[in-house]
Order: structure tokens, then C-alpha cells, then sequence
């Protein structure tokens, strides 16, 4: 298994997607700052706080960019045998198909957490210019600290309900499907996000539960784990089952 990483982690050395997934990652930060001017010009009595700019860019993390963002690498990471045709040339080896899905999955957790820290200091390298510049309530290092944890925890949710979009490009071979897929989805996402119905749909859900929002949709909030928990066995479960079943030609 270790081998097998650090195979995906070599051939991820010279890749152009890596650069790309990092410019994606600080689209969030980039974002959030021009959002902290536009507020300070137009409304400058109101107090931008650091706490707010980490607390607002979770919808931009967990909804919109970012979640753009992992999908394209899961499809990468999954599509990449195909499109460049080495898979013939990797599982002839002894290698167990279980053991090479699952470093996908491996690489895909790290890279996803990797990006997560990534919009997380961007944010406050955007925080600390506007605070240089303007000045910031509430700008304590401590405060970051806290929301790293916090967005960590994003990271792993949106892990989770990714799951499905590894099934589609392994069913599909390409990178087309699971983009089109995400679009839908994060449009999904974007409607129902201010909607009680949010809680019953995965990818909403998980931003309603690091919220705390799922009480207040007049849903339990042990419903919208299940269903987060269902979508990410069944993404899970049906990568391998078909990527093991499936001869490769």
C-alpha cells in the first residue's frame, strides 16, 4: 500500500493539475478579500471581524469553489489510468485492485486536506493585509487556530460525500461526466442552501451540520448523518465493487 502512494504521489510531481488545484484552493481567500473591501467602501461603519471572513467563506468552501475544486481532482486521480493508458501496464503487476483504489482514496484525503489548509492560510494572509492596511477587529491568531480545526472538519465531510464522483469516473472513464455532475450538483447546492429541505440533500447537509444549522430546519439532525453516511458508503462501495469486477481491455 505505501508503495502504491508513493507511486500516485511521484506521478503527481510534474502534474499541471497541482498548480491548478492550489490556484483553485485560494480562490476562496481571493474572494473573501475583495468581499471585505467592497464592505469597507460601501458600508464603512460596519466592523469586519476575522471570526466573520472564515465563517462566511464556508459557503465558498464547502458549496461552491472548493467543492468544484476536489471533484476535478477526484476525477483526475481516478480517470488518470484510463485517459493516459497505464492501467494495462500497472495491473498486470501483482498488484491487488483493492489495495490501488484505495490509495486513490488515500491521495485524494490528503490532497483535499492539503487544500483546505491551503484556503485556510489564505485567508488569513488576506485577513492580515486588510488588517495592515485598515485595520480588523478581532484579529487574534488564536481565532484562526480554532476555525483550522473547523475547516479540517469540512475537509473530511467533503471527502465523504465526494465519494460518488469516483463511482462516475470509473463507470465513465473520463473527466466530463463528474464535472458535469458537480456543476449540477453545487447548483443544487447553491438553491437549497437557505432551505430547510438542505438538510435531506448530502451535499448541503454537511454544511448545515458544522453550522449547527440542521435544528433549526425542523429536521433531526441524526436523519441528515444518515443520509451524509449513506452517500459516502455507497460512493465508496460501488468504486470498488465495479472497479474490481471490471476487465480491462
Amino acid at each position: 500500500m505505501a508503495s502504491l502512494i508513493c507511486c500516485e504521489l511521484l506521478k503527481l510531481k510534474r502534474a499541471k493539475i497541482l498548480l491548478i488545484s492550489f490556484l483553485g484552493a485560494m480562490a476562496t481567500p481571493f474572494m473573501m478579500f475583495i468581499e471585505a473591501l467592497q464592505t469597507h467602501f460601501e458600508h464603512p461603519e460596519q466592523v469586519i471581524r476575522l471570526v466573520d471572513l472564515y465563517d462566511s467563506s464556508l459557503v465558498y468552501v464547502m458549496l461552491l469553489m472548493n467543492m468544484m475544486v476536489y471533484v476535478i481532482i477526484s476525477a483526475y486521480l481516478f480517470s488518470r489510468e484510463y485517459t493516459e493508458k497505464t492501467l494495462k501496464m500497472i495491473l498486470p503487476v501483482p498488484i491487488s485492485k483493492t489495495k490501488f483504489i484505495a490509495s486513490k482514496f488515500i491521495i485524494l484525503f490528503l490532497w483535499i486536506m492539503v487544500l483546505t489548509i491551503t484556503t485556510w492560510a489564505g485567508i488569513l494572509l488576506s485577513a492580515a493585509l486588510y488588517h495592515v492596511i485598515f485595520g480588523m477587529t478581532g484579529f487574534v491568531f488564536e481565532i484562526a487556530l480554532e476555525w483550522l480545526g473547523i475547516m479540517l472538519v469540512s475537509g473530511v465531510l467533503m471527502f465523504l460525500t465526494i465519494s460518488p464522483f469516483s463511482y462516475l469516473t470509473v463507470k465513465a472513464k473520463n473527466l466530463v461526466t463528474p464535472m458535469i455532475a458537480a456543476a449540477a450538483i453545487v447548483m443544487g447546492s447553491a438553491a437549497l442552501s437557505n432551505q430547510e429541505l438542505g438538510a435531506l440533500y448530502p451535499w448541503t447537509a454537511t454544511y448545515f451540520l458544522l453550522k449547527g444549522k440542521l435544528a433549526s430546519t425542523g429536521y433531526p439532525p441524526s436523519l441528515a448523518i444518515v443520509i451524509i453516511a449513506l452517500v459516502s458508503i455507497l460512493g465508496f462501495l460501488t468504486t470498488f465493487v465495479y472497479f474490481k469486477k471490471e476487465d480491462i481491455k
